[in-house]
């Protein structure tokens, strides 16, 4: 699939830039010395409210020369939603409007105030059922502030996508330097303060996208270590359980997991419950460079700078 509201690309670095409600997130790739890929060399969180958002974004794009850089915008998912539903029978062209009446009565907003793209869902998971798309939809009023703020501060604007999808990247990146394993799913967990996201990718595909609840913080207090850690363990289980018996996939051998609250106490917990591996994300095998070690609340960022390299994509929800 093309970017969810791609623009076009005229430079060779690229910034991923996710903007979360209290926050501007940047990564920043530049290629290699043969041109062949990029990596990642720079990674910057800045701590903004929305009224500073624009100052702060455009003194840093100056202050490191980066006016005219291409921007992978990515949003956060309380910026938007996600469902799937039964693909309308209508030519490709024609989808985004047909999957946007069809999730109309969804949305808490009226049908005209949204920007609506929709995806497919991997045949070989549907198991008999009609084809399926996913329906990405968000308010018109906040992309528009998401690009002005974009172009005011001087980067270019080539592409606005999901969390789910820039995990897919990291995955999709992490999967390039390993020997191939066709038809072997990849996960991924990113958790923040009170819930967080999983993901499965198969073969560049999207099967799986599942948004978690969980009070993080309880994994610091030994009252409630136990049963923060098994409580989230049993909602990744339940996705992974999802995935082979409706789905008819094979489960992941590895899940890849961040928290930006007490990660290792939620890596321990996972792997002592899960029947995987779970480890963390690989700063060299997820492209970044030499030195470069992403903290947990930068690798949506990561994943958006590297979307380039990683472009045709179907998804599950």
């Amino acid at each position: 699939m093309s970017p969810l509201w791609p623009f076009r690309r005229k430079h060779s670095q690229t910034v991923g830039l996710e903007v979360r409600p209290g926050a501007i997130v940047l990564a920043i790739t530049a290629p290699d010395s043969a041109k062949t890929k990029a990596s990642i060399t720079r990674l910057e969180t800045i701590v903004a409210q929305p009224a500073q958002r624009l100052q702060q974004l455009t003194e840093y794009v100056v202050n490191h020369k980066l006016q005219g850089a291409a921007c992978n915008l990515v949003l956060p998912p309380e910026f938007y939603s996600i469902q799937q539903i039964e693909r309308p029978p209508v030519e490709d062209s024609e989808m985004s409007a047909a999957a946007g009446w069809k999730i109309r009565d969804l949305l808490d907003y009226d049908l005209e105030d949204a920007i609506v793209e929709a995806f497919e869902f991997p045949d070989d998971a549907l198991r008999g059922r009609p084809a399926q798309v996913n329906v990405v939809s968000a308010r018109k009023s906040v992309l528009q502030d998401l690009i002005t703020l974009v172009e005011s501060s001087g980067l270019r604007l080539e592409s606005i996508d999901i969390t789910e999808l820039a995990l897919r990247n990291l995955l999709l990146q992490i999967q390039s330097t390993e020997a191939p394993a066709k038809g072997i799913g990849l996960a991924c967990l990113i958790m923040r303060e009170h819930g967080g996201i999983l993901v499965l990718v198969k073969d560049g595909n999207l099967y799986l996208t599942r948004r978690l609840e969980a009070d993080m913080e309880g994994l610091a207090d030994p009252d409630r270590q136990g049963a923060t850690g098994q409580q989230l363990a049993l909602e990744v289980q339940r996705s992974l359980d999802y995935v082979e018996s409706q789905l008819g996939q094979v489960p992941p051998r590895r899940l890849f997991a961040a928290s930006e609250l007490h990660e290792e106490q939620m890596l321990k917990a996972l792997d002592e419950t899960l029947g995987l591996q779970v480890v963390p994300l690989p700063a060299t095998e997820a492209g970044m460079a030499e030195d470069v070690i992403p903290l947990a609340g930068q690798w949506v960022a990561c994943g958006a700078a590297l979307r380039n390299q990683h472009k045709t994509v179907t998804g599950g929800a």
